[in-house]
């Protein structure tokens, strides 16, 4: 049922029969926009009238209604000798303090207007004294306006047709609840109880028909509904990069290696679909290294965004003009050149041929463990999360530069690759003064230009601490910067080429530190996955040089991952690289600059 708030102007009062004449005046255009034509008005006398529109509390009638232009005239009786509360209703009236009536009506012709609905057709139901409600605009557009035959108002809100369905089903079960609650009573409805049970019954069946036009307006859109012109839908994942692989990880550790619990502890730790998807797939093999695993895009994808985080902390990534080849391949590699001499006319030109050797490209992989305790990989908040990833990327970017870098790294056949500088050209320092380091530079260049290696191609790797010290140079008689390319943080350049830093050049502060020139081009790179393994069980030495060996068994002191709570990851990195002349890298030893 609808109703509509005016404000009412008393006539007269007649004390003894508790009879108000007034005039309820239709307002022009209602708070919602609406506009309900006093005119369009049908109604039979006597018509209920009702106090703040509870239907039990009847507080009189209304026995004569004149409607016109200007609004309706009515003629009300209140019962006020009935009772306290009735009576306490009318002393309200006469005083001023009730001001309002609502007009309870049901809509029978309609139409849309800018901002609203004209209704010019409707049948009144009751009249309810109501004062000025907290919120009138509320009041108002919550019971009374229609929009269109589609939405009604909800203050700013309009509802749509599902919505509408929603919250007609809604009074309806209400309604059900209320002539329920009348028959628990236990004894035959009459007086009130009468009235207000045919009135659910009555609101129940004006419901009923409007849920079917609902529904009907409802199928109608639906068969001429049209795609929205969107071919396709990305969802894009906005946690950090590499955050799933951390979490495929830490549910591998905590389910011992074990795929099929990895998959409960990850929908326990809410790791979201692409990990669980991930552990599906993966009941078989655990690693991204194995055919069937790689095979899968999702844990190719998180692999590769782990490495895509893990390379811009090597050496070897830091050089843009590195080779990338296969693994596990030969290349030819030419030991002596062809020949070529000038050839007068009618002799003959002279007959060379080159000699070739093979460059093998081996397959080798690299691991390293990285100890977490339990509790830090049942956390899942991001702190935690990234802490693991920054442990295991710098566990294994340390493993791999300082086997990529250090001369005393002579490699071993079918397990690892030799250093780059590994009998490579090696010169001690000339000494510590700028003097001494330009020295040191000429010799590095001259042994490359002999070579036939192309310097455009080449880059310096040093330690932050040379870096530092060829940076803080000053000259003393001009008191410039030897050297103001060299940054200590970011390399910068150092006598016009690239300097890469970092922390895993071999030598020490005392004993000085390696630099290393090497010609980018001259180096192969192969790179293979990434896989992860996990143990609670295993007892380690503790030191990230084991002396420990399963063949020849030595004393050391082993710590329980168990008894300590604690979980190991290991992971296996495919990745190797090779020289292809010895002239490639130059390597300066011991050096100190100050």
């Amino acid at each position: 049922m609808h109703k509509a708030f005016s404000q009412f102007t008393i006539k007269s009062f007649d004390e003894s029969a508790g009879i108000i004449k007034g005039i309820a005046t239709t307002p022009t255009t209602d708070k919602v926009g609406d506009i309900v034509e006093p005119l369009g008005v049908q109604f039979s006398m006597p018509l209920p009238l009702h106090h703040e529109h509870d239907r039990k509390d009847v507080v009189g009638e209304v026995i004569e209604a004149t409607a016109t232009a200007g609004g309706i005239d009515f003629t009300a009786r209140v019962a006020k000798d009935v009772s306290d509360q009735i009576a306490e209703v009318w002393r309200r009236v006469k005083g001023g303090l009730i001001k309002y009536v609502s007009v309870g009506f049901r809509p029978i012709a309609y139409e849309p207007i800018a901002g609203g609905i004209r209704y010019t057709k409707w049948t009144w139901d009751e009249l309810s004294l109501t004062t000025n409600p907290a919120n009138p605009q509320a009041a108002i557009t919550a019971t009374k306006a229609v929009k269109t035959p589609l939405f009604i108002h909800m203050g700013t809100k309009q509802m749509s047709i599902a919505e509408q369905i929603q919250h007609f089903e809604q009074k309806k079960s209400a309604a059900l609840v209320g002539m329920d609650s009348l028959i628990a009573k236990g004894v035959t409805l009459a007086g009130e109880d009468e009235a207000a049970y045919q009135a659910h019954e009555s609101e129940i069946a004006e419901i009923d028909k409007h849920l079917a036009r609902l529904k009907s307006a409802e199928a109608r859109q639906a068969t001429k509904a049209t795609p929205v012109g969107i071919s396709s839908v990305q969802v894009i994942d906005n946690a950090p990069k590499g955050t799933d692989f951390v979490r495929y990880t830490k549910a591998l550790a905590l389910s011992r290696g074990n795929p099929m619990m990895a998959l409960e502890v990850a929908k326990g730790l809410n790791y979201g679909p692409r990990v669980e998807t991930v552990l599906k797939a993966a009941v078989a093999a655990g690693t991204t290294t194995s055919a069937d695993f790689t095979a899968l895009i999702d844990p190719a994808m998180m692999a590769n965004e782990f490495i895509d985080l893990l390379r811009p902390n090597l050496i070897v990534s830091k050089m843009p003009q590195v080779r990338n080849v296969p693994m596990n391949i030969k290349m030819p590699k030419t030991t002596t050149g062809t020949t070529s001499g000038w050839v007068g006319e009618g002799k003959p030109a002279p007959v060379t041929n080159a000699a070739f050797s093979d460059l093998t490209i081996g397959e080798h992989k690299l691991g390293a463990i990285a100890v977490f305790t339990e509790e830090l990989l049942r956390r899942s908040e991001p702190a935690a999360e990234a802490l693991v990833r920054d442990d295991l990327i710098a566990t294994i970017a340390t493993a791999v530069d300082v086997a990529f870098i250090d001369q005393a790294n002579a490699g071993v056949a079918g397990v690892k690759p030799a250093s780059i500088a590994n009998a490579a050209t090696t010169a001690a320092t000339a000494g510590t003064t700028a003097a001494h380091v330009r020295t040191d530079v000429k010799a590095a260049y001259l042994n490359a230009a002999n070579a036939n290696q192309p310097l455009s191609s080449a880059v310096w790797v040093m330690h932050p601490a040379t870096a530092l010290a060829l940076s803080m140079m000053v000259n003393s008689t001009t008191s410039l910067r030897e050297f103001p390319g060299v940054d200590f943080v970011t390399g910068g350049t150092f006598e016009g080429l690239p300097v890469i830093v970092s922390t895993n050049v071999p030598g020490s502060g005392v004993a000085g530190y390696d630099v290393i020139l090497a010609v980018q081009n001259e180096i192969l790179l192969a790179e293979g996955g990434l896989s992860i393994d996990a143990s609670r069980e295993a007892s380690l030495e503790m030191s990230d040089a084991p002396t420990n060996d399963s063949k020849t068994p030595t004393a050391t002191t082993l710590v329980s991952l168990w008894q300590s709570g604690s979980v190991a990851i290991k992971a296996i990195r495919g990745i190797t690289w090779v020289r292809r002349r010895p002239t490639a890298v130059y390597r300066i030893s011991a050096c100190k600059y100050a």
